[in-house]
């Protein structure tokens, strides 16, 4: 056993699998999957959210989890992310709040602004607003989960009638809530770290690159005076086979359609971030995107996801362990994969990987002391 930190496991539960499967499939395969990872001993379930195409069609990630939560009550429940700027401030914060009275398990909120133009123009925000929206909505859930009245005035959002936000949470319930913010890059790191926002990642690059962007975080809490004991949690994708070789040809068979489909979503070809301001650094994120969908350029993303035999992929692991993560989520699920391929991987992660580590909690994520 690798000596580490209290690490952790959950998965990542999206209403996704073959093509041409209709929705109402998808969100079969969904809970199955919940009940299949159940045994295996991963914490909390992860929800994605996304709206209007067939990337990850999971539009209300707290309503999902309260579906979960009654059929799974062992489960951690976690979002990755719910994209704050989206919804009515007060109504978001009244849906936590709600998720929280309903559930035992642990909440593990992450939240971010999203990057899809596509759904900002379909409900009609702009998107350079986001940032601001972004640190509004989360002053409006501070102050709405508070238990006391409040107004709020805003650039964007506004309460101008003082409200008590209902159900008012008992104090345990409020500590078994834990926010994150997603981050993609130094400068987004210190912004979430000046809003008191533990960071939330998902694999962009090398593990220097990763460990640069946690170390941006902790120098600017550290500067704020906000304590940095926090999880740190990282979406990371496995496929978990005999060999790497056979692992990579598993990939280059399914990952170019979850490349294509963020094609299609982000509509990475118009290249829409470079007309924002806000947003000008997601267009050399995105700028390789097409090539994945090519087969023969999957072997050098993998590098830096869980592909790979049991062996390697706890290597893998250790790495971003190295870089200062603690919490994985294990992300299986995406678009054209099956569910037998996407549960296979999670067993054998489960019982070829996770041994080799800190045993993970069976109640749901905790937080470090």
């Amino acid at each position: 056993m690798i000596e580490n930190r209290n690490i952790d496991f959950g998965f990542v539960a999206t209403a996704v699998g073959e093509k041409g499967i209709t929705d109402a499939e998808g969100y079969r395969g969904l809970m199955e999957d919940c009940e299949h990872c159940v045994p295996l001993g991963y914490s909390t379930v992860w929800m994605i959210e996304h709206h209007f195409s067939n990337y990850f069609p999971t539009p209300n990630p707290l309503a999902m989890l309260s579906h979960i939560t009654a059929r799974f009550p062992e489960l951690g429940l976690g979002t990755c992310v719910i994209v704050s700027p989206w919804h009515d401030a007060l109504r978001l914060t009244e849906d936590i709040a709600q998720l929280a009275t309903l559930t035992e398990a642990p909440l593990h909120l992450g939240m971010g602004r999203g990057v899809a133009k596509s759904e900002y123009d379909a409900f009609t925000i702009e998107m350079d607003e986001a940032q601001i929206r972004f640190r509004e909505t989360w002053e409006v859930i501070q102050k709405g989960l508070s238990g006391e009245k409040f107004t709020y005035e805003g650039e964007h959002i506004k309460v101008p009638k003082e409200v008590l936000v209902r159900p008012v949470l008992e104090e345990s319930k409020r500590r078994n809530i834990h926010f994150y913010g997603a981050i993609g890059s130094p400068g987004t790191a210190e912004r979430m770290a000046d809003m008191g926002l533990p960071p939330m990642c998902t694999t962009i690059g090398d593990y220097d690159a990763q460990a640069r962007t946690l170390r941006s975080w902790r120098e600017r809490a550290r500067r704020n005076g906000f304590d940095s004991d926090f999880r740190f949690p990282i979406m990371v994708n496995a496929i978990v086979a005999d060999s790497d070789e056979e692992a990579v040809e598993e990939a280059k068979i399914h990952m170019p359609p979850f490349m294509r489909a963020q094609v299609e979503h982000y509509e990475s070809d118009k290249d829409n971030w470079k007309y924002l301001e806000t947003y000008k650094a997601w267009s050399k994120i995105f700028k390789g995107l097409k090539d994945r969908c090519n087969p023969e350029s999957i072997p050098a993303w993998s590098e830096w996801q869980f592909v790979g035999a049991a062996d390697t992929v706890v290597r893998k692991v250790q790495g971003y362990i190295d870089a200062g993560f603690d919490t994985f989520l294990i992300h299986t699920a995406t678009p054209g994969v099956p569910n037998e391929a996407r549960r296979r991987w999670l067993t054998r992660f489960s019982e070829e990987v996770m041994p080799a580590f800190a045993k993970p909690t069976t109640v749901g994520l905790k937080l470090a002391s």
